[in-house]
């Protein structure tokens, strides 16, 4: 490898890794709360350390295209400022050649992006799942919070739940009976667990009396307990539903290009989340390049503009990537919303290189 090359890389891949690094860390603070509850409820080491590592290939495929942007934007405009490149020029190296390794190496980090994006980021995304389902699936407090987590219908809930999951205040649920087409309700002043045990404190149960008679007057029965308690692991298991549907983008693309074979809404969900897997491995590349050609500055006075330009190219991809996502409905607007911004973007910087080849800034 030519001493050029590698003193290229080295500083590109030095400021990558950097700002890859920082996005990790702020992707741990902004979900450091879901960790510490999950921690709570898990008592498990290496579980949390599961969930911990499970939530960082999250952010991976949208860290590596601005890391990309900003490593390679800040190398060459700090070659320009050092006069480096006007060196490299003199000696006969002209820009493209400068710019080829880190088209290469930005071209190995796409296809790595691929694989985050592809197989390791919905694994990752379905172990989520999965831990934080079988965990709150143990505590009924959690399933009752969560209802989505439960199979509780025609039911109205409320209750706040303290202690991360192990205690819970004014518990009140009216719950429709559809054998006698009644309401019933369950109201209690605390909820607690302690081990496999659920106690309940200052119970109330309202419930319905069946009547021989058809056109009596409605029995209701009043039961007030100061004191109960139930399995919790067995609440637990009559409420909780079965394992939670995996959705479109918790499935790699074996499993995609299989679901495009069971009917034309899940053929149309299942070829947009490909293209937007493709999309988002691209801009690896697309932003390498923008930063290579938007950060060098020619003349003793630089254009200040160039920033501009790339918050404005910057800008247009990732909303045009965002926009995208929510058209699933639209097959062609998603389609194009993921896929003409990265051509675009190469032509405007190429044109961009090439002009400062030939000495016009």
């Amino acid at each position: 490898m030519p001493i050029l090359w590698r003193y290229l890389l080295i500083c590109y891949l030095r400021v990558f890794f950097l700002s890859v690094s920082s996005f990790v860390g702020v992707l741990f603070v902004l979900r450091f709360k879901d960790i510490a509850r999950f921690a709570a409820l898990s008592s498990d080491g290496v579980k949390t350390g599961l969930f911990i590592l499970y939530q960082f290939p999250h952010i991976l495929p949208i860290a590596l295209p601005i890391s990309a942007l900003i490593a390679s934007f800040l190398l060459f405009q700090r070659l320009s400022r050092s006069h480096e490149l006007t060196a490299l020029r003199a000696s006969g190296i002209g820009l493209f050649a400068s710019v080829l390794p880190l088209l290469l190496i930005s071209s190995f980090l796409t296809f790595v992006n691929f694989s985050i994006c592809a197989d390791l980021a919905p694994y990752c995304r379905r172990e989520t799942k999965t831990l934080l389902y079988r965990k709150t699936s143990v505590n009924p407090l959690i399933l009752l919070q969560r209802q989505q987590l439960a199979k509780i219908k025609n039911t109205y809930l409320d209750l706040r739940v303290q202690q991360e999951g192990k205690s819970a205040k004014n518990f009140v649920c009216i719950t429709y009976n559809e054998n006698n087409q009644r309401l019933n309700l369950i109201k209690a002043k605390k909820l607690s667990i302690e081990g496999d045990e659920l106690f309940g404190e200052q119970t109330a149960i309202l419930s319905h009396l069946p009547s021989d008679e058809l056109e009596a007057f409605d029995c209701t029965l009043l039961e007030n307990q100061r004191a109960m308690s139930t399995s919790a692991p067995l609440l637990s298991l009559a409420l909780k539903k079965k394992r939670p549907n995996m959705e479109a983008n918790a499935l790699n693309l074996k499993s995609l290009s299989l679901q495009m074979k069971e009917g034309p809404k899940k053929e149309r969900l299942a070829r947009i989340e490909s293209l937007r897997r493709y999309s988002l491995s691209a801009a690896v590349f697309s932003f390498t390049l923008l930063g290579c050609a938007f950060g060098i500055q020619m003349g003793r006075n630089p254009r200040k503009t160039d920033l501009l330009y790339i918050a404005s190219w910057t800008l247009l991809v990732l909303m045009s990537y965002f926009l995208g996502k929510g058209l699933k409905a639209f097959p062609l607007a998603a389609t194009a919303a993921f896929l003409l911004p990265h051509p675009f973007l190469w032509l405007a910087s190429l044109y961009r290189l090439h002009t400062l080849n030939q000495g016009k800034s």
